[in-house]
């Protein structure tokens, strides 16, 4: 029996509770399972699962909600093993840092569904990097730069720094390589059914997702890719999927299933069914409620995957790499197949790689950013991007990497889009983002003297529901006329910006609407043919 003990914790910080147990099972993970059954200050009840982690040892990992006293008890599911009883309390104290995650409490889903927030109602930008192969490939206490002595320190550093939020990632468990470079055996498959590799979870898999975690960064993480599901099996999956809920659950994760679900071969239909029994089986054990959805494919018409399901929250679109066409009417159409849904950008255009294109080319930053602001524009919720070097992990130029690019890790971190999008962001939070939805073709009519936009020439409008912030996008190949109508206020004030440095650039008039409407003839547009912001904001 366990002793009565005492915990402290800061509200959504992690705290492990040890359990020994003496009796000796032929599989501790599929024989018994362990909970803490844990009441907070204000009547919440969190069953948590404790994880198996080898001689007798099993954790429970908790994060409190609630600043206060929480009082557990320890059950299982072998009543008659008294090591597996027992009780204790778990003083919650208030967060005293500085990062958003803990100040703010993990992810939901915004009211009106239209996107991601905190627990406290703060809206949340999504900022992701990508790094498929980060249990693979990714190299915790060894560098081969001299200016890093953690590559993957470095990489998640760097990163933090440029303010982005989401660590994008996937634990690529399975067997052999697959197209995408080889995989780690998570799950081990023995005569009492499936085991965890302990080893890779300790010595590999812990201090990574601790480190994301302690950055603040939500961890966005797949089990497996979609092409490892008829090797391997849907009892693996939803064996991994307990396991891992067990294991990282109290971390800020966002559970995204498989990578390029449903997948480009036969069997799709198949593919969809099994892979939602593991999504069921991860809403199961999901006791903070962890946000869920699926990496998808980049079919055209997107995939359109899961939605009627209640474990699924919110959508990720996979724009591709320069395969199809990338205007903004894919990413309306994406809105509204995925209607009452956040919907976000999780793959396109890795800068500096090579696209997918006829005629290829390596990607620019700005080839990459124009796809982040339609996303935006389009009433989305965010942004992934990823870049040649890191996405697959490149040890060295030339060797170690899998495609689409020959650049080594620490240059592809110094690529100029990632400092960009810390632009991006510090742009739509300055605007209030999450109020502006995007406007009707009634209201922004994009137009010249001679021709109505099409769909690669318009400029891609939102406003708040009062229209007292207004802003709008222009791509390279955007005309620069335009008629606003439905304005509210007699006055604004309006200035472009440069999403390549930020710079800001006042009109020298005050807008003064005439019957609500106004006519811009591109008279102080910008001379190049780059992309710029253009904002209208409502003298108060």
């Amino acid at each position: 029996m366990q002793k009565n003990t005492e915990w402290t914790s800061q509200q959504w910080r992690t705290v492990d509770i040890e359990i020994f147990s003496k009796k000796e099972y032929a599989s501790p993970f599929e024989d018994v399972d362990v909970f803490g059954v844990f009441e907070g200050p204000d009547g919440t009840i969190r069953k948590q699962l404790a994880y198996w982690d080898g001689d007798g040892r099993w954790v429970i990992r908790f994060a409190p909600t609630a600043a206060g006293m929480w009082k557990y008890t320890i059950e299982s599911t072998d009543e008659e093993n008294c090591d597996f009883t027992g009780s204790g309390i778990v003083e919650c104290v208030p967060y005293d840092g500085k990062l958003a995650m803990y100040k703010h409490g993990f992810l939901k889903v915004s009211e009106d569904r239209d996107y991601l927030e905190y627990a406290d109602g703060t809206p949340f930008f999504w900022l992701g990097d990508t790094h498929w192969t980060f249990v693979t490939e990714e190299r915790f206490d060894e560098s081969n730069c001299p200016k890093y002595q953690s590559q993957f320190k470095a990489c998640v550093d760097k990163r933090v720094q440029q303010k982005f939020t989401v660590y994008q990632c996937n634990f690529r468990d399975g067997t052999g390589r697959g197209i995408f470079g080889k995989n780690l055996d998570l799950m081990h498959k023995t005569e009492h059914g499936y085991t965890p590799n302990l080893e890779e979870f300790q010595n590999n898999v812990d201090k990574k997702m601790k480190y994301l975690a302690d950055c603040g960064l939500l961890i966005a993480v797949g089990y497996a890719w979609f092409y490892d599901m008829p090797k391997c099996g849907v009892e693996r999956y939803k064996a991994l999927a307990k396991y891992t809920a067990a294991r990282y659950g109290a971390y800020p994760v966002a559970w995204t299933l498989a990578g390029e679900l449903p997948g480009y071969m036969d069997g799709k239909e198949e593919q969809i069914r099994l892979w939602n029994e593991v999504a069921k089986e991860c809403e199961k054990w999901n006791v903070y409620d962890n946000l869920q959805s699926v990496h998808l494919a980049n079919d055209r018409p997107f995939p359109l995957l899961y939605q009627e399901e209640p474990w699924f929250d919110f959508a990720m679109s996979q724009a591709g790499h320069g395969d199809f066409d990338m205007a903004q009417q894919m990413y309306a159409d994406f809105k509204k197949m995925y209607k009452g849904h956040p919907v976000l950008e999780s793959e396109a255009t890795y800068e500096g790689a090579t696209s997918n294109e006829y005629v290829s080319r390596v990607i620019p930053a700005k080839m990459m950013r124009r796809l982040a602001y339609l996303i935006m524009q389009s009433g989305g919720c965010g942004y992934t991007y990823g870049c040649n070097g890191v996405w697959e992990l490149q040890w060295e130029a030339g060797v170690g990497g899998i495609g689409w690019g020959d650049m080594a890790w620490w240059d592809g971190l110094e690529l100029p889009g990632a400092d960009q999008l810390t632009i991006f962001r510090d742009f739509y939070e300055s605007v209030n983002w999450s109020r502006l939805k995007p406007l009707k073709k009634e209201q922004a009519i994009t137009r010249s003297f001679f021709m109505e936009a099409d769909n690669r020439s318009s400029i891609f409008f939102t406003g708040d529901a009062d229209m007292r912030t207004i802003v709008g996008y222009f791509t390279e190949t955007s005309m620069r006329s335009f008629l606003l109508k439905g304005l509210t206020a007699k006055q604004y004030h309006a200035y472009w910006v440069n999403p390549e440095n930020g710079e800001k650039t006042e009109f020298e008039e005050i807008i003064c609407p005439v019957d609500g409407e106004w006519n811009y003839n591109g008279q102080d547009a910008f001379a190049n043919r780059e992309d710029r912001l253009l904002v209208l904001e409502a003298f108060s």
